[in-house]
């Protein structure tokens, strides 16, 4: 018995201008012709990619699909678009560009594209060079058209042109590269952009702007597919809400909803991805991979790491040795994975000097470590008793230590005050490598009233260095400061010493 087909999946967004009709039953039926069996969600795309508006031309200047690997976006969607203007279209035989971040993705699709050829007499007859260079594969037809097949360099479009430009992997595109290239397709007559990739990453800048315009709709110029699951980050639907860890075998987690997975991946439905190896990623991928690439989640940027990140660099000092008491802060990553301890202390000229301390996995060494620190008489101990430190409170009692707690609100402002002090120049540190690491992986999360604060299982990397710095920072600005020295005594001459009972006559 033949069973029912599968439903059609539908993009959970799509986005087309008013058009005047679409070539995409001409590239369909070419599909058919090479040999290039496309499913019915690849129709709906091919059909949306090729709308074209008055006079024949092309609907909008870009057009974006994004969507989960191995759905078939770049080698039945865009691809088929490509060939069809390089083959049918050739009333203006032009150049078409297909660029990749990476050589190896932009040599698959050249590959596909000579077996294409070799098993097409209709495609064979029309090329007159298939140049195999290692640096730049391309295709020639006997009209004069290319389709060339790069790697894309560090500063992205310049140099590229044509009536056609194809970025795959757009989620690695920067926007600086972009905005230098667009404006050079201005002398061609009707030309394209197609973009194709995977969720973006935080430093998506480019997809995401594209990302926001086309859910939003209304843009004349852009035609945006995409492919994904209902929720995301900030709102993933998990029984434990945004502060899921999101690990294989949590409780009510979303990742493991295999309906998200069909709703984004319309090649399970077709049998192209089984759920059987989806299962498999899952146990075996980083949650934050497994939901960019099989949810279709967008990593936003937090914008203030980047900016932290950019002035981090700048406040190094590798001869800071301030002789100051300290205040100690210690914190533990989720599931006890790892903890630290850092330091912070006054240098002479008000700047904070920060210390990592210690490092290392797990947090059963933290109370000895701790106990040995001691001796440097600090000023104070601070802890985040609401994060996994809290733990550790009666083995650091037992060591005759009493960590002061940070309340939410403290956290909240501790982290803005470090933002800003490093935003200053008010902290110095030893450019230990953890710092960086910690940074360029760290998220936050709102926590009421404006205030925010570091995400640790939102977060790409450990991050305890950087919580540890933040409330290491707040905590010597709270606890009072260090009693200078009294003066030496000074034995004043005679006929300077002063012979009243009255201070307010002595300079007051």
């Amino acid at each position: 018995m033949i069973g029912a087909p599968e439903p059609m999946t539908q993009p959970a967004h799509l986005w087309v201008p008013p058009r005047r009709g679409s070539y995409g039953p001409e590239i369909i039926d070419f599909c058919d012709m090479i040999h290039l069996p496309v499913d019915p969600e690849q129709k709906l795309a091919i059909d949306a990619t090729a709308s074209y508006g008055p006079g024949g031309r092309w609907l909008a200047l870009e057009t974006a699909i994004i969507e989960g690997r191995q759905n078939g976006k770049t080698m039945k969607v865009v691809l088929p678009i490509c060939l069809a203007d390089l083959f049918l279209f050739d009333d203006n035989p032009d150049r078409i560009v297909w660029t990749a971040h990476r050589m190896k993705t932009s040599r698959d699709a050249f590959n596909e594209v000579k077996q294409l050829i070799d098993g097409s007499e209709y495609l064979s007859r029309r090329v007159k060079a298939i140049s195999e260079s290692k640096s730049e594969e391309s295709i020639e037809l006997r009209s004069g058209a290319t389709l060339e097949f790069l790697a894309r360099t560090a500063d992205g479009g310049r140099g590229l042109g044509g009536k056609r430009l194809v970025f795959d992997e757009a989620l690695f595109l920067s926007a600086d590269s972009m905005g230098a290239l667009i404006p050079t397709l201005s002398a061609r007559g009707n030309p394209v952009i197609n973009y194709a990739s995977s969720a973006g990453k935080q430093q998506s800048e480019h997809l995401r702007r594209l990302r926001d315009r086309g859910r939003r709709g209304g843009d004349p110029s852009l035609v945006y597919i995409e492919f994904c699951a209902p929720g995301s980050w900030d709102d993933p639907g998990c029984e434990l809400g945004p502060e899921c860890p999101h690990e294989y075998g949590t409780d009510g987690c979303s990742l493991d909803d295999e309906d998200r997975w069909r709703s984004a991946n319309h090649a399970i439905r077709r049998g192209r991805i089984t759920v059987e190896f989806v299962r498999g990623e899952r146990r075996t991928m980083a949650p934050r991979e497994f939901g960019r690439e099989r949810l279709g989640w967008h990593d936003d940027p937090v914008g203030v790491v980047d900016e932290l990140l950019k002035r981090w660099s700048d406040l190094r000092d590798l001869d800071s040795a301030p002789a100051t008491r300290p205040v100690f802060l210690i914190d533990v990553a989720p599931r006890s994975k790892s903890a630290a301890i850092i330091a912070a202390m006054q240098l002479p000229d008000g700047r904070t000097h920060l210390e990592v301390v210690a490092h290392r996995p797990g947090a059963k060494w933290v109370p000895d470590a701790a106990e040995q620190l001691l001796v440097h008489d600090p000023l104070d101990w601070v802890i985040d008793p609401a994060g996994p430190v809290g733990a550790l409170k009666p083995a650091l009692a037992k060591k005759g230590i009493e960590p002061r707690e940070m309340t939410t609100r403290d956290l909240g402002q501790a982290c803005e005050a470090f933002v800003s002090a490093v935003d200053d120049g008010d902290v110095v540190h030893l450019d230990d490598p953890a710092w960086t690491q910690a940074i360029r992986g760290a998220a936050k999360r709102d926590i009421g009233d404006g205030l925010w604060a570091w995400a640790r299982r939102k977060s790409d990397a450990d991050i305890c260095v950087l919580v540890g710095g933040t409330g290491a920072y707040w905590g010597l600005s709270v606890v009072p400061p260090e009693e200078p020295p009294p003066p030496a005594p000074v034995n004043l001459p005679a006929e300077t010493q002063l012979e009243t009972t009255d201070l307010a006559t002595v300079g007051f």
